[in-house]
């Protein structure tokens, strides 16, 4: 899925008095602290101007394909949002990506402790929506009341605080939320850990999970499985050249939730939860179920199920009673 023209034109253009090379050259120091996990949040290991020009080039094209994917996951239902509040919203990739799936938002507030993110976010959001967006400089791990907001983001950033703080902050949020809370994270093992915490938090606080889970029992999984998905996005002349990469694509794994405030429980689905693994005249699907993991498999005996099944990819739901 590519970026949409007006954000790759606002991205490319930050890049017209810069040297590339450089910036290229920095992503490498940039990776190799973020990488580290000991050390602060990712808006303090952003030493310099060319290694934000690196994260913004690398990581807004993935960050945009998978909140495009689990926004998209929301967007499947009969909601209507007004408001939108991005905590922790570095360039705000999630507030773009969000205005174009719902474009009926009329008030879009960021949060973030970023000055340079800020300006580069407010760029992005004027050219690719027409928006005049409210950018609050501000650590959201000290915020004690936020907003009323009928959509709620935390994009890539309740992971960067500590587990006080994350538990904090998310109740904070959720006391604001009107209608929904998202939560998108890498699809990393440690990342699921605390995001596994956080889905009991928002049970306990009343909330309903819509997706990934089937369910609000208990998260079926061992400690050493995790759950996650992978979007493929399309890598831009840009984007190769920063990596110094050669694929025109790249897969990014990620883990999410959406939690719902105050809506009717919707029918349970079983959810695909690993890659299917298509054999010759069959299908095997791995599931997470309102009865736990399961695994069902879908062969070409059943036509009309068989052929649905092609077409299911990692991350959907499956109803094999339709």
């Amino acid at each position: 899925m590519p970026l949409p023209s007006s954000l790759l034109k606002t991205l490319e253009d930050s890049f017209e008095t810069t040297n590339k090379l450089t910036v290229r050259n920095e992503r490498y120091h940039l990776t190799q602290t973020y990488s580290d996990q000991e050390k602060a949040n990712l808006k303090r290991r952003i030493q310099n101007t060319h290694q934000r020009l690196s994260y913004l080039a690398t990581r807004v094209p993935a960050t945009y394909a998978v909140c495009e994917e689990v926004l998209g996951r929301l967007a499947q239902y009969d909601f209507e949002f007004s408001s939108l509040l991005d905590l922790g919203a570095g360039p705000g990739t999630a507030s773009i990506c969000a205005k174009y799936i719902f474009p009926e938002l009329e008030k879009i507030t960021l949060m973030d402790q970023d000055k340079d993110f800020k300006i580069f976010a407010e760029s992005f959001l004027k050219n690719a929506n027409h928006t005049d967006p409210l950018y609050e400089l501000t650590d959201i791990s000290t915020v004690s009341k936020f907003p009323p907001t009928d959509l709620v983001i935390f994009s890539y950033s309740l992971n960067e605080l500590s587990e006080k703080s994350a538990s904090h902050t998310l109740h904070n949020a959720w006391l604001a939320t009107k209608s929904a809370l998202i939560i998108v994270e890498p699809g990393t093992s440690k990342a699921f850990k605390g995001l596994k915490k956080r889905r009991q938090e928002l049970i306990d606080y009343g909330a309903h999970i819509l997706a990934p889970c089937p369910h609000d029992k208990a998260c079926p999984l061992s400690d050493n499985d995790w759950c996650h998905f992978s979007v493929r996005l399309e890598r831009t002349t840009l984007h190769k050249y920063i990596k110094d990469a050669t694929l025109p694509y790249e897969d990014e794994k990620f883990s999410y939730l959406i939690a719902l405030k105050g809506v009717q429980k919707t029918p349970s689905v079983p959810r695909i939860i690993k890659k299917p693994r298509k054999r010759p005249g069959h299908v095997i699907f791995d599931l997470c179920t309102e009865n736990g993991l399961q695994q069902e498999t879908l062969s070409k005996k059943d036509k009309a199920l068989y052929k649905e099944a092609q077409k299911l990819k990692w991350g959907d739901c499956l109803d094999s009673e339709k």
